[in-house]
């Protein structure tokens, strides 16, 4: 693979997991708003840690959510990318009209040599009966 093409998929992946990354940083963001702010407040004022889980708990649910987005994103990224690539690479590799053209160039080349032989051939062998026919000519002669 060229280094233009891993370059257009190394930033195409880039991409994709900086979406999963932002979606999920979003989520966590969001969590610490709903809740884990005001748990970790409860906690330094000397409140239970009961009560402080309680107050924290819908903001830990959508930070776990938000983890587990960005988990899931950047994984998904990573194989879509990778499987494209490949899927490109094994596509342009074993292209059967290319593979095909290039036998057939060999052949033709091949080919081309046989002929080119068998015509030296045809010619060294009517070169010789020449000669032939002259040596019997010369010895009938005499």
């Amino acid at each position: 693979m060229d280094a233009s093409r891993s370059l257009r998929w190394a930033v195409y992946y880039v991409v994709l997991a900086g979406v999963a990354t932002l979606l999920g940083g979003a989520l966590v963001g969001a969590g610490v708003v709903l809740g884990i702010a005001d748990g970790y407040s409860q906690l330094e004022n000397g409140a239970a840690l009961s009560s402080a889980l309680t107050t924290a708990a819908p903001g830990l649910v959508v930070a776990a959510l938000g983890v587990l987005v960005w988990v899931v994103g950047s994984v998904t990224a990573f194989v879509r990318v990778f499987t494209a690539a490949v899927e490109e690479q094994m596509r342009e590799r074993f292209d059967s009209e290319k593979v095909k053209s290039e036998i057939l160039s060999v052949l033709d080349d091949r080919l081309s040599d046989v002929e080119h032989d068998v015509s030296e051939t045809r010619r060294q062998l009517s070169e010789l009966k020449r000669e032939e026919t002259a040596e019997e000519f010369q010895f009938g002669e005499q």
